[in-house]
């Protein structure tokens, strides 16, 4: 799946916040960077926008050669489930 606009200014932005901030949590450079993301003039979002405009494209373009993997049940909730039905 191709990455939206928030996605790539995030992976842009990201080294520049752990420079300046240090190593921080998930969670918190979250916060950070949808903040500074908020404050973005329209023309850095929108150059961003058509970053993932291209990228989508991209995407779209590639051989359909990757499929997801189905999704692996959770085995320990199974052996719960199975253990109170007998």
């Amino acid at each position: 799946r191709s990455p939206n606009c928030f996605l790539l200014y995030r992976r842009a932005k990201q080294p520049e916040i752990t420079r300046y901030y240090g190593k921080v949590s998930n969670t918190k450079m979250s916060r950070i960077l949808s903040d500074l993301w908020k404050n973005e003039p329209n023309e850095v979002r929108h150059y961003w926008q058509n970053l993932a405009d291209k990228k989508k494209i991209e995407y779209m373009q590639a051989p359909p050669e990757y499929c997801y993997p189905n999704k692996v049940k959770n085995s320990k909730r199974n052996r719960k489930l199975k253990a109170t039905d007998s």
